[in-house]
This record gives C-alpha cells, structure tokens and sequence, in this order.
C-alpha cells in the first residue's frame, strides 16, 4: 500500500471518529422548510378525569449528521408536564447514536421563555427505526404566554 493511500484512509478513519465524537447542539435541519413547526391547541380524554387541554407543535422530517427524526410531536400540559414522542434512526455508526432533543418554548415574538431538559432516545444503530416517547416538566407559569418551540437537536 502506498504512503498516500496510507495517508487518506487515515484521514478518513479520524473524520469518523470524530463524527461519531463531536455533539453539535443546533437547531434541528428540515427537510424542506425550515418553519416547518406546526402547531395547535387540543384536548384529550383521561381515565376518570375531565378532558384535559394541551398545546401541540409537531416537526415535520428533521437531519442533524447520520441521524433522522420524523414525526416528532410535543405535548405541553398547563400543569407544567410535557410530552415528546418521535421516531428516530441513523444511516451510519461506529459506536450506536443517540437523537438529543430539547425544546425553547418561545412567546409569539419569539422571545425565549423556557428551555427543557434534554431528552434521548434509544441508541440506534444503521437502519434500525425507533419510536420513543419522553415525558418531562418545565415551568407551568410560561403556558398561555407560548406560542412557538424550537427543537434544538444533536446527535
């Protein structure tokens, strides 16, 4: 083998390592537009209880490197409890990648009112597709005042 080619499968081996290492936090890519955030206000049945109202934003297909979300949808409750359910995969690891996702809820003019925890999925490994739901809290007091969420994502 010679000293060039040597040198470039080296080159390629650490491009992939540290592919696999680096955790870039931004915001999620779209597929097709970057305002693709939909969103809405609905109520749902519980067992014994009275219908409980939440507002919804979903996210249409995200890409952050090798990995993919599709169908990821946010619950936020007035009492303060969340909910994120989404499927996720990845075309290619060394190591097994995990979908980090956390969300800014945002007033209608956009200014920050509230960051969540950070939320993961399972590990994934290529090709193999994962539907996952997290459930979480933030601060009840931001509720009425949201009215947008970006979903900052890593992988």
């Amino acid at each position: 083998m010679t000293a060039l080619r040597r040198a470039g499968r080296l080159v390629a081996t650490i491009g992939a390592v540290l592919a696999a290492v680096l955790v870039l936090h931004t915001p999620a890519w779209a597929g097709t537009d970057s305002n693709a955030v939909r969103s809405g206000v609905a109520s749902e049945a519980r067992p014994g209880l009275a219908d409980v109202a939440y507002k919804w934003f979903s996210w249409g297909d995200l890409k952050v490197g090798d990995c993919h979300q599709t169908g990821g949808y946010l619950r936020l409750y007035a009492d303060g409890t969340l909910t994120f359910s989404a499927r996720t995969w990845t075309d290619f690891t060394l190591s097994g990648d995990v979908w980090h996702a956390r969300f800014e809820l945002k007033n209608s003019a956009g200014q920050g009112l509230f960051t969540t925890s950070t939320y993961d999925s399972p590990t994934m490994w290529a090709s193999k597709k994962h539907d996952w739901t997290a459930n979480g809290t933030y601060e009840p007091s931001v509720y009425d005042a949201t009215a947008k969420v970006t979903q900052w994502a890593s992988c």
